[in-house]
């Protein structure tokens, strides 16, 4: 488990490198309550589910501020 990264890669690359995927037993939801963008503002709460995935050779960066 990784805390506070991010990924790069495209699309196909990224899936290409799935390697592992748990059953539904494992699905679960997550989210945010604030999704903000746009002018004037706009505010709304996201969510979206997904099992625990092992991917393989995709580049990961440390995103933590170091305050």
């Amino acid at each position: 488990m990784l805390n506070d990264v991010a990924y790069q890669s495209n699309t196909q690359e990224f899936w290409n490198s799935c390697t592992k995927l748990c059953d539904e037993s494992d699905y679960r939801l997550f989210g945010s309550f604030f999704d903000g963008k746009g002018q004037p503002s706009q505010v709304s709460a996201v969510s979206h589910g997904s099992a625990t995935s092992r991917f393989d050779n995709v580049n990961v960066i440390n995103t933590a501020r170091n305050l």
